[in-house]
């Protein structure tokens, strides 16, 4: 009778086992739309030696490539930096298009008044419209920095922000951390779903940085800043970021204090969102504004130099056409006319001598030449082949974004599909799982029936 008995005992266990077999396949089936669900595995194993037989259900397991999932965050924080330089520089496009009003534009119709001003010297309208002329081309340049300005002051702001998630993020995951570690070394069982969580985390932690986890035995992490520093400890901590005010630059900067110590780690940031805001601002976006700083200088101290050279239709001279910049940052967002000759067109030097006047134009002339002088770049180009150098520049750094944009985005689809391949849950294989385990349950159905079948036959015999 104790044969029958093990019988059915190996029935029983096959019913428990497959029945543990069904419930993950149909887990899986229920979340493969789940973001960030990874497959999970039912792992069973044989009872032995004999006298025991059947099967057991040593638990589940989730299916993951180390490997793979390092590529993941790298690839993740590479798409990060992309899409946020991309965003960062769209600016570039606004700042320097084509249009009235536009510092291109309004450069062309300040040198055709000029050229108007040399043909009718005397004339208070064709003045006029030279100071005005002269008017809208400040305002570009003031507009112009304006825009490259604000888009500084946003992306700080974005950084902050960014930096506020970051940290949520990280407690987060310390607490998952140390949940993790409890569970598993109480049930002696993967705990899958905090795991998973924890990983869609750190996912979103590298796409705004640079990260590295490394797991311990324990099942804690220790997640690095760009592979060095710990952001999350393996004891539960983790080390918050700081965003920082720099005040010679006004730019945001990213601090980290660990034992009482704060360390500058902002060059550590090299990928990942605050990469990209990162390298637009300190890159393309400084350039366009240093570059269009630089030609509002030049340009000033040029058409300056000209023109208190010049003497008005008063017979005065020794006025400057614009102020005078202050230093080279921040030419272009306070460039304006000068108050000596502003609303007053008689005070344009359009002549070379006092008594030459209100006919000499020869000053006029002067100032119309700078047109194709190279005062600007440390006199190697003209004003205008400066302002096309500048926008070409911006142009080119935009397109080398986008490009950057569209190849990051598409190697972090083809990985993720690779990670999807083994990680992922696919309908057809886990419904020819929950077949597999069901006429396995079937079975074991079928031998705890027999089992019975013959207990009652010995049952009978002893009647």
């Amino acid at each position: 009778m104790s044969s029958v008995f093990g019988i059915l005992n190996t029935g029983s266990t096959g019913l428990t086992a497959n029945g543990f077999g069904t419930s993950v396949a149909s887990q899986n089936l229920s979340n493969v739309a789940t973001p960030g669900y990874t497959r999970r595995i039912a792992t069973l194993e044989p009872l032995g030696p004999r006298p025991l037989s059947g099967v057991r259900a040593q638990g589940s397991s989730r299916v993951i490539d180390p490997f793979l999932e390092r590529r993941v965050l790298g690839n993740t924080s590479y798409q990060g930096e992309s899409v946020a330089t991309v965003g960062t520089l769209n600016i570039l496009d606004v700042a320097f298009q084509d249009g009235p009003g536009t510092v291109g534009t309004s450069l062309d119709e300040f040198h055709a008044a000029l050229a108007d001003l040399s043909t009718h010297p005397s004339d208070l309208g064709v003045r006029q419209t030279v100071l005005q002329r002269a008017q809208q081309l400040a305002t570009a340049f003031n507009q112009t920095a304006q825009q490259l300005a604000q888009a500084r002051t946003d992306t700080n702001g974005r950084i902050s922000l960014e930096v506020q998630d970051i940290n949520l993020k990280l407690s987060n995951i310390a607490e998952l951390g140390t949940s993790i570690a409890k569970s598993e070394a109480a049930s002696g069982q993967e705990a899958s779903d905090l795991r998973d969580r924890r990983d869609q985390l750190v996912r979103e932690v590298a796409k705004t940085v640079p990260v590295t986890a490394i797991e311990q035995s324990d099942g804690q992490i220790n997640l690095l800043l760009n592979g060095s520093l710990s952001l999350v400890r393996p004891d539960g901590t983790f080390e918050p970021l700081q965003a920082t005010e720099d005040l010679t630059s006004g730019d945001i900067r990213i601090y980290r204090t660990t034992a009482g110590a704060t360390e500058d780690v902002t060059n550590l940031i090299d990928s990942g969102t605050l990469g990209g805001y990162f390298q637009a601002r300190d890159g393309a976006l400084r350039t366009a504004q240093n570059n269009l700083d630089q030609l509002a200088s030049d340009f000033a101290t040029a058409y300056n130099g000209v023109h208190t050279a010049g003497f008005g239709l008063d017979g005065a001279s020794g006025r400057n056409l614009f102020e005078p910049p202050a230093a080279v940052s921040g030419a272009a967002l306070n460039l304006a006319v000068s108050t000596n000759v502003s609303g007053q067109p008689d005070r344009l030097g359009a002549a070379t001598a006092a008594a030459s006047t209100p006919g000499d134009n020869r000053n006029a002339l002067a100032l119309m030449d700078l047109r194709d002088t190279t005062y600007a770049t440390a006199g190697t180009l003209t004003g205008h082949d400066a302002f096309a150098s500048m926008v070409s520049a911006a142009g080119a750094s935009l397109q080398s974004a986008r490009s950057t944009e569209t190849h990051a985005t598409d190697t972090l689809t083809q990985v993720n599909a690779l990670r999807e391949a083994t990680s992922g849950v696919s309908t057809d294989e886990e419904m020819v799982s929950l077949m597999q385990f069901q006429r396995a349950y079937q079975s074991s159905l079928r031998v705890v029936e027999t089992a019975d079948q013959m207990l009652a036959e010995l049952v009978n015999l002893k009647r």
